[in-house]
């Protein structure tokens, strides 16, 4: 993977080269031709002979900025490169350096993949990586090795972003008929199907409790997702819902239940409590403040009637 800042910082150079040599050259004009030249002046434009030594440079320097755009936009196109099976799960290594090196990775359908991020830029923009498609946001720390994993189950072709949108890769999802692994294996046998810590985690479920004084109580962990996922109350019931922030992904910043018209910010390191009042049965999602981790409040028919509210407001240190 070339540098993008070594490269502009050489076309630059190379500029400069030039117009130093055009400034030499004239410098070498003696005060009798200078003289010469402002003395027969005219309206019209005057023919000056230039050495045959920058004639060369200019061109030569030309040639090779012609060469160098050549180059970036047809020929510098981000090879593939294939994970490879490491105990029934596909690894690969990329580099976060300026971009992604791989910027393009090969893996197969249905089986476990891990990719181990190791970052060594600096820029801020590449602090996170974000794998929209398999529901994934993980913050990069610099200098280290930061291990995704997930396991594709449809086919195509998969985008992957720092956390500003400015720099891709992408994940190649193919059968396993049309690319084989590259590295044998002794019989090893692909992880089952569920995703990783980093992602969505399998859907778990809890039944608010109901308190004395009639409210449907449930607490749900925020860390690499949100656990349970689905929290399942009764309609026409005043729900509160303790959301305990221990990632400081920044995802998870807010947090949205469009529904019943809440956008609350979440505190990392305490709980934020959410009331509403569900009046119709159905699914109703909430997300983090990007959409990419969800989970879903199932109201379930009830007799009870309850016009409330829906309110939203933060309590730090607050455990249940």
């Amino acid at each position: 993977m070339v540098n993008k800042t070594a490269l502009v910082s050489s076309l630059a150079s190379l500029g400069i080269a030039l117009g130093i040599a055009s400034g030499q050259a004239v410098a070498q004009m003696s005060d009798e031709q200078m003289q010469h030249f402002k003395t027969e002046q005219t309206d019209q434009f005057r023919r000056i002979e230039q050495p045959l030594r920058l004639k060369s440079v200019v061109t030569v320097g030309g040639l090779g900025l012609i060469g160098l755009e050549l180059w970036w936009f047809l020929l510098s196109k981000p090879k593939s490169q294939q994970a490879k099976m490491n105990q029934g799960i596909q690894e690969i290594d990329i580099t976060v350096d300026g971009g992604y090196e791989p910027s393009r990775v090969v893996v197969n359908v249905g089986q476990r993949v891990r990719l181990k991020f190791l970052r060594q830029d600096p820029s801020s923009c590449l602090e996170e990586v974000r794998l929209p498609d398999f529901h994934i946001a993980q913050d990069l720390p610099l200098n280290q090795v930061t291990p995704i994993e997930f396991t594709p189950d449809k086919l195509g072709t998969y985008d992957f972003t720092c956390g500003m949108n400015m720099f891709r890769g992408a994940i190649e999802v193919l059968s396993t008929d049309s690319t084989p692994v590259t590295t044998p294996t002794t019989n090893a046998q692909p992880t089952p199907h569920n995703e990783s810590e980093f992602s969505l985690s399998t859907e778990s479920t809890i039944v608010a409790t109901l308190t004395p004084v009639g409210i449907q109580e449930a607490t749900v962990t925020v860390e690499n997702g949100y656990r349970p996922e689905r929290v399942i109350v009764e309609a026409g019931q005043k729900v509160r819902l303790y959301f305990q922030r221990h990632s400081p992904n920044k995802c998870f910043d807010k947090l949205l239940v469009p529904d019943f018209n809440l956008a609350v910010d979440l505190t990392p390191n305490q709980t934020t409590t959410v009331e509403f009042t569900p009046k119709i049965p159905g699914e109703y999602e909430f997300t983090c403040g990007m959409k990419m981790y969800r989970g879903v409040i199932e109201v379930q028919a009830s007799s009870a009637a309850n016009n409330g509210k829906a309110t939203a407001f933060s309590t730090d240190k607050h455990n249940h």
